[in-house]
C-alpha cells in the first residue's frame, strides 16, 4: 500500500486597511496561495489575534497601542512566527516621522 504524504499547509494571516485588502487579496492571490499550500486569513482587529490562530505568519499594516500590544503577546506566545512589519521597524517608521513633525 502506499502512503499518501500531505504537504503541511501555512497559514499566513493578514491585517490591513480595507483599501489594501481589496487592492492586494485578489482572487488571483488566493490561487496563487492556495497552489503553493498557503492559506491567506483574515485577522479581524476587532478580536484577539491569539485566538485567531493558528498562524504561521503574520503580515499586517495596522497601527495603534492595542494592535501594537497584540502582535507583541502573539510574538511572545509564537516566536518562531515572523512578523511582517517587524515591530522594531514600526516603532522606528513612528520615530523618525515624529522626528519630522514640525513643532510650535
Amino acid at each position: 500500500m502506499a502512503s499518501m504524504t500531505h504537504t503541511k499547509r501555512h497559514r499566513v494571516g493578514y491585517a490591513l486597511p480595507p483599501k489594501k485588502t481589496r487592492t492586494f487579496i485578489q482572487p488571483s492571490l488566493i490561487h496563487h496561495a492556495d497552489q503553493h499550500n498557503i492559506d491567506l486569513i483574515p485577522i479581524d482587529p476587532s478580536r484577539p489575534l491569539i485566538e485567531q490562530g493558528p498562524l504561521d505568519c503574520v503580515i499586517h499594516k495596522l497601527y495603534g497601542p492595542d494592535w501594537m500590544s497584540q502582535l507583541q503577546h502573539f510574538s511572545s506566545l509564537n516566536p518562531d512566527a515572523p512578523i511582517i512589519d517587524p515591530l522594531d521597524s514600526i516603532q522606528r517608521l513612528h520615530d523618525r516621522i515624529s522626528m519630522l513633525q514640525v513643532k510650535p
